[in-house]
């Protein structure tokens, strides 16, 4: 519908300027894919393709997205024996990136209303997340 495409240009306000966010307290900067990238990614997805064919074109997907300067950053921190940078952490910064450029509010708006809190108790254990690398959009 032309709703849905109007509503996806209209929730970015320049889609021509980076969306910029902080890895360990490096800016990095990326661009709204083009529609060869999407295309690329797609295929690299399909139904036909092995999971670590999937793998690293999700992250083919991801670094060409950045600018020349995040790529270098990322690509050489994933390269790195040493380095602590995660799938895990790429896979939060991508599907953070997509909310971002398909409009999809992250948060729920202030006019809201809350969902009921339980009052029972969890069927499993809570468990800490750790990671090693921390993500933080950068607000403009």
């Amino acid at each position: 519908m032309k709703e849905f495409s109007t509503a996806i240009r209209d929730a970015v306000e320049d889609p021509e300027a980076p969306m910029e966010f902080k890895i360990d307290g490096q800016v990095v900067k990326a661009y709204r894919p083009t529609d060869g990238q999407i295309a690329m990614l797609m295929a690299a997805l399909g139904r036909h393709t092995t999971e670590s064919t999937k793998i690293a074109g999700v992250i083919d997907f991801f670094v060409y997205t950045l600018d020349d300067d995040s790529y270098n950053y990322v690509v050489n921190r994933l390269l790195s024996r040493d380095d602590q940078l995660q799938l895990e952490q790429i896979q939060e910064v991508i599907e953070w990136m997509i909310e971002e450029w398909s409009g999809r509010p992250t948060q729920p708006s202030s006019a809201s209303t809350r969902s009921q809190t339980s009052g029972g108790r969890k069927s499993s254990r809570t468990t800490s997340r750790s990671t090693s690398s921390e993500l933080v959009p950068v607000d403009s």
